[in-house]
């Protein structure tokens, strides 16, 4: 009896286990999709934004261009993530970087669960990461508020590590690629001068492509922590059906043994 009293006790907590995991798969198939209408919407909105910056390449200073800064330091962008539970998303990106960036490099570390699992570069930037998209604005303004901290007003490289469908990968996205720069046959007409035009054009430009990289991965993240639910899921699912046929064993073994001690009686 008691042994059969521990099987349904752990039956229940099995339940209770797939009704939490339940409701998490869910919200992070709501995030995901959200997720993935706004990173759609934010790309072309990177597109547009190239698109001007091309029409406007021919007033940019040629510092803006990646193949006139051989010699700047680059700066390192890590996305990790806030919450856990998403399988190696995070080791990924610090695996990835320790093979190809200097260990002595400018690093910005972004989400929580990438700072609990990083350790052996005292001087990286801490900082908070979006658990969403409504947050990831206001995580981009942070980061831009620490690259220009640790540029101390001079020329200054930006690479982003990030983990996307294919795996973790890294994305230069200052200095400007040349193929963004094309001098068109002449500059549009524009109220102020286009210079400032130009420039403010890049910083949006920057600004938006690195939201466009922490909406994809928001993205990739939440669709990893929902595989991952989906396998936690099939597991307790599977571990159920066990301690049912064992439940149900037991309880055959002692309506035997109350049939016995009956007969036994006569």
């Amino acid at each position: 009896m008691s042994q059969r009293r521990e099987v349904e006790a752990r039956l229940a907590l099995f339940d209770e286990l797939s009704g939490i995991l339940g409701a998490m798969r869910s919200f992070a198939l709501a995030e995901l999709r959200k997720v993935g209408k706004r990173e759609a919407s934010q790309q072309q909105v990177v597109e547009s934004l190239a698109a001007a910056l091309q029409d406007l390449s021919g007033a940019l200073p040629a510092a803006f261009y990646a193949d006139t800064a051989e010699t700047r330091a680059d700066i390192w962008l890590l996305f990790g993530s806030v919450r856990g539970f998403c399988g190696s998303f995070n080791e990924d990106v610090i695996r990835f970087w320790q093979g190809a960036a200097d260990g002595q490099a400018p690093l910005i570390l972004v989400g929580e669960r990438l700072h609990s699992l990083f350790s052996g570069h005292a001087s990286a930037c801490c900082l908070d990461g979006a658990e969403g998209g409504l947050d990831a604005p206001a995580a981009i303004d942070r980061i831009l508020a620490a690259v220009s901290e640790l540029r101390l007003g001079g020329e200054y490289g930006l690479v982003a590590g990030i983990r996307d469908e294919q795996g973790a990968r890294s994305q230069r996205l200052w200095p400007l690629p040349r193929s963004v720069g094309r001098t068109p046959a002449e500059l549009p007409l524009t109220y102020q001068p286009a210079g400032e035009v130009a420039t403010g054009v890049a910083q949006h430009y920057l600004f938006h492509s690195l939201l466009a990289l922490m909406l994809r991965s928001i993205r990739v993240e939440n669709h990893m922590r929902l595989m991952q639910m989906e396998t936690a899921l099939r597991h307790l699912e599977r571990g159920g059906e066990d301690l049912q046929r064992q439940r149900n064993r037991l309880r055959q073994e002692e309506i035997v043994e109350e049939i016995e001690l009956m007969v036994g009686r006569r």
